[in-house]
């Protein structure tokens, strides 16, 4: 790839010195906040699936958790996510075929690299994905709460307090893996047009002068960046 479009993060080192960004946004691989991004994610998705696996025991459709795991393969799996969202970001910029950011390392990058802002369908299909995997869950075991509320016999009583600490367990772990994700992850992420991120407009434009093709791409869909 072209050394000019070459993020300035997969570049010399020794110039994070005088950048005033450098403990200010996740501009460079860590080890720490990929270990941190990904143990993030365990709570909610074995809350998920336990949940839609539960409710395919005592009320029999298993449909609901066929639909959840086929969407989790067609967003993450076949790379919709990396064509909507990572495309755009800096970390795609470095050399070879694989993705080396603290998100998804290692991810084989199929797409050409888009330095451009998302445009508003990708950032629409971005939150109805994000929105679904965390609220679909919680939704169907609130449908089965009150299914097995509707059954007279005392034997279901233990089942109906198992699907509520489910759903509240599912909750829980969806509330905490986004206030994590936005408080830690967003705010200081190099992905600027992403719906969910939180870096403010002066650390923004300040990596964009750095970042020339990025500039002038942002530039050109109408962003300020002087």
């Amino acid at each position: 790839m072209n050394d000019n479009v070459i993020a300035c993060a997969f570049k010399d080192e020794a110039a994070c010195g005088e950048c005033g960004l450098t403990n200010a946004l996740g501009c460079r691989y860590s080890k720490r906040d990929f270990w941190f991004f990904t143990l993030n994610q365990i709570p909610l998705a074995i809350m998920a699936l336990f949940s839609l696996v539960l409710m395919g025991l005592l009320a029999g459709f298993w449909w609901a958790l066929i639909i959840y795991v086929l969407s989790a393969l067609i967003f993450f799996g076949l790379g919709l996510e990396t064509r909507i969202l990572c495309s755009h970001c800096p970390y795609w910029t470095n050399d070879g075929r694989l993705l080396n950011c603290w998100a998804y390392p290692n991810t084989f990058k199929f797409w050409r690299y888009r330095p451009e802002p998302m445009n508003r369908i990708e950032k629409f299909i971005l939150v109805l994905f994000f929105s679904f995997f965390a609220i679909f869950p919680v939704v169907m075991t609130s449908y089965g709460i009150w299914l097995v509320a509707t059954l007279s016999s005392p034997i279901y009583l233990f089942a109906l307090l198992g699907i509520i600490g489910t759903t509240i367990g599912t909750l829980l772990a969806g509330i905490q893996f986004f206030y994590v994700l936005q408080f830690h992850f967003c705010s200081r992420c190099v992905n600027f047009s992403c719906p969910f991120n939180r870096v403010s407009t002066d650390k923004i434009k300040t990596y964009l002068q750095k970042n020339t093709v990025m500039k002038k791409a942002f530039e050109t869909k109408g962003y300020k960046a002087i």
